[in-house]
């Protein structure tokens, strides 16, 4: 279990101090989530944040359409969040941070109520999981929050949440879909990889090709392959939100490139 709930008032006030402070000019800068300007990701949360009230709190659910496949899922959840987005275009930057302070301090009030020990409403696919615990989607959510936070303040050019207090949980959490990452890859049992994040912010986590899957290790086990990757980078790969090659100059893989490099290409989000 990785505990979060704790920092969700910190992170929560830390953004409406941000959006308080926005020029016109900075509610309609661009952004790496490049379909979406500043505004655009703000009310995205606004959106998430009086869903999980409703479903969670109130159990109010909005129709949804059969979906049979992951792919599916993402279409639908992709056009629910453009839906909300264009009709948040019409509201104003004022209306919009009134209404997500308190949508923000409700979700997590609900929080507060949950058993985190018990099956959450949604599983982590990107975690390969069929079945989560609550602590792992609020988890999920503590991840979305950040990194969407962290996109608005890069657009802007505030200042970041990369600290080890913010970033570090973020990283351990994006982390959990390594062994899932690599179940399509092969490679002799008792291999292993060592992810480095390299920064004040960042950690070293190992797993290791067991008879029938890949599996985390110790991380004073001694890997046959090491990727080091800069920590100011990283949450933009696990997010898609850089390509690869283009931030080839803050990563590097020792040992097999092949193995390596496919942890580059791991992502923690829906997408």
């Amino acid at each position: 279990m990785i505990p979060v709930l704790h920092l969700f008032p910190r992170l929560n006030s830390s953004l409406i101090d941000l959006l308080t402070g926005l020029s016109p000019v900075q509610w309609n800068s661009p952004t790496v989530c490049r379909q979406w300007l500043v505004k655009d990701i703000a009310a995205h949360l606004l959106d998430t944040a009086l869903r999980r009230v409703s479903s969670g709190r109130d159990n109010h659910f909005g129709a949804a359409p059969e979906i049979g496949s992951y792919s599916g899922l993402v279409d639908f959840l992709n056009e629910l969040n453009a839906e909300w987005v264009r009709a948040y275009k019409r509201v104003s930057p004022e209306v919009l941070v009134k209404q997500l302070s308190i949508a923000q301090d409700d979700f997590y009030e609900y929080l507060l109520t949950v058993d985190l020990r018990e099956p959450a409403p949604y599983p982590v696919s990107w975690a390969g999981e069929e079945e989560s615990s609550q602590w792992f989607d609020i988890a999920r959510e503590y991840t979305e929050r950040w990194h969407h936070q962290q996109q608005i303040r890069q657009a802007v050019g505030a200042g970041s949440i990369l600290n080890r207090e913010l970033y570090f949980p973020f990283l351990q959490i994006s982390m959990l879909a390594l062994p899932f990452h690599y179940s399509t890859q092969t490679a002799p049992e008792g291999t292993t990889i060592k992810i480095n994040i390299v920064g004040e912010a960042g950690g070293s986590w190992v797993i290791s090709r067991t008879e029938r899957s890949w599996e985390f290790a110790s991380t004073d086990t001694e890997a046959n392959n090491q990727v080091y990757i800069d920590q100011n980078i990283a949450w933009m790969l696990f997010s898609k939100g850089v390509d690869i090659y283009e931030a080839q100059q803050y990563w590097q893989i020792l040992g097999n490139y092949q193995l390596g490099f496919h942890a580059l290409k791991m992502r923690a989000f829906m997408v």
